[in-house]
């Protein structure tokens, strides 16, 4: 009872690799990495535009490339002058026939009921 109320006290015992002399190797994780390199200021920075404006050189130049790309092309017809070539006839498939069959078949015929409309009668 003694032992449960002030608990036991246990020996100390070396790691299974300690004893025989093998020390564990750890691989640094990508957060310790990263933080290894700025601590040791390995790395470069960009430089950043002032106020985020792009030089004039540098828009000047792509409006120029954009527009020679855009005068390389040949030029565009109106669509008024273009004319498309009939679409062509798919085949209808067995579905689509057999629903056309039904929907265009013989209208039926209209006959004379032997019982008076809104009348009912229950067969026995």
């Amino acid at each position: 009872m003694q032992q449960l109320r002030h608990g036991v006290q246990l020996k100390k015992v070396a790691a299974a690799g300690e004893s025989r002399g093998i020390v564990a190797e750890y691989e640094l994780t990508p957060y310790e990495i990263l933080m290894d390199d700025i601590r040791s200021r390995r790395y470069k920075l960009n430089k950043v535009m002032v106020d985020g404006d792009i030089p004039h050189r540098v828009k000047k130049d792509a409006h120029a490339i954009i527009l020679d790309f855009i005068r390389s092309r040949p030029p565009l017809r109106k669509a008024s002058e273009r004319r498309l070539p009939p679409p062509p006839k798919r085949a209808r498939s067995p579905r689509e026939l057999l629903m056309e069959s039904i929907k265009g078949g013989t209208p039926l015929r209209h006959t004379s009921s032997p019982h008076k409309s809104g009348e009912y009668h229950p067969i026995i």
